[in-house]
């Protein structure tokens, strides 16, 4: 679990060690260290796509708006808080 804190231009990627697969749309995956199965679903499964290549929360954000043209203050808060939720099941990391 991480205790550092993120900011909307901290650089993030997904945790090499999570082996999954997509299946209909949604993001079926286990965490090797941790031994755990986890899903990603809806617009989730997209932010899990960006975060293949080290990317921050505001370039996300951008993205997801582009894509699902949806409000950039709603859609950066919501970003924030998935990330961050990640990041506090050790699914993402701070790229160093």
């Amino acid at each position: 679990m991480s205790s550092l804190m993120i900011s909307s231009t901290t650089l993030l990627k997904r945790k090499p060690d999570m082996v999954g697969a997509n299946i209909d749309g949604d993001i079926v995956m286990m965490g090797v260290d941790q031994g755990q199965y986890y899903g990603i679903t809806g617009v989730g499964s997209r932010v899990w796509e960006l975060l293949e290549e080290p990317t921050t929360i505001n370039s996300i954000t951008e993205t997801i708006c582009r894509e699902y043209d949806t409000e950039k203050a709603t859609c950066h808060d919501d970003m924030s808080t998935f990330i961050n939720d990640l990041i506090k099941i050790d699914l993402v990391e701070v790229v160093e």
